[in-house]
């Protein structure tokens, strides 16, 4: 980017000396009024031209660059949409989970009638252990 500005900055100020190199060597040189008129013509006219041309070019560059960035975003919105739905499911399958579980163990207890506390910290734990992992 620093770069860029840089090169736009070298050819304003070319563009800008060559314009005051010209007129100064117009109104220097010994020349009719009439012909330093038709050379004052002439240079306003390649001036013209030359700035049409520059300026046809940066808004060239400038489409260039606002569609790039513009794709970019786009898939970098994307792919950060993709992965919020991923991890959503993934989170969404361990609450499932880990509820079932925890339904699983409370009807195991008033089954057995014992209280195997140990048991279901240890799976709930080693589930979200491996959910983790993934």
């Amino acid at each position: 980017m620093a770069a860029e500005k840089r090169n736009k900055d070298l050819l304003v100020g070319a563009v800008i000396g060559g314009v005051l190199g010209a007129v100064t060597a117009l109104l220097f040189a010994p020349k009719s009024g009439r012909e330093l008129r038709a050379d004052l013509k002439e240079g306003y006219h390649q001036v013209s031209e030359k700035t049409q041309q520059i300026a046809g070019d940066v808004a060239e560059k400038s489409k260039r660059i606002v569609s790039a960035v513009s794709d970019k975003a786009q898939t970098a919105a994307e792919s950060i949409g993709r992965t919020t739905s991923e991890m959503a499911g993934k989170a969404k399958q361990a609450a499932v989970q880990v509820s079932q579980e925890v339904k699983s163990w409370r009807n195991g207890k008033s089954e057995n009638g014992t209280d195997d506390v140990a048991t279901a910290e240890a799976s709930i734990a080693a589930t979200t252990v491996e959910r983790e992992e993934h």
